[in-house]
């Protein structure tokens, strides 16, 4: 059975170390192009949130701003881990909204390891325990 630490390993994680590399090596301004092709967004949506969010280039603050409004997968995880506050230890009622699982799913998943709280490094081994059907 499929897990969701597997979707989270290609779906998610891939894509986020790209965003950082890209952020950490690349001098700003960024093209829409690029943005979008990071953000799995097309470029008139990043044009449509730059004129809603007054943005008039992309940097590494605005390019955070267009992140949280995006609608791809990566955008709404973005999203929610920031409503969430990025906190210290996330719970599985976090972890089930800023994934969009299951909240059951999710709490079974954290009974089976014994722990009601995760440290950032130790949620891919929570989402080992968590099946999806696809």
């Amino acid at each position: 059975m499929k897990t969701f630490k597997e979707e989270y390993e290609t779906q998610i994680e891939p894509y986020l170390k790209q965003i950082d590399i890209f952020l950490k090596t690349k001098k700003p301004p960024y093209s829409i192009s690029k943005t979008s092709e990071l953000l799995h967004i097309t470029q008139s949506e990043i044009k449509h949130i730059m004129a809603k969010e007054n943005v008039t280039i992309i940097d590494q603050k605005t390019f955070f701003t267009i992140m949280k409004n995006g609608s791809s997968t990566l955008c709404h995880v973005f999203a929610r881990e920031l409503y969430c506050g990025i906190p210290k230890y996330y719970t599985a009622e976090n972890i089930s909204y800023i994934y969009n699982l299951d909240i059951s799913t999710v709490l079974q998943a954290s009974q089976q390891m014994g722990l009601n709280k995760f440290s950032p490094g130790i949620i891919k081994t929570l989402f080992h325990f968590i099946p999806i059907q696809k």
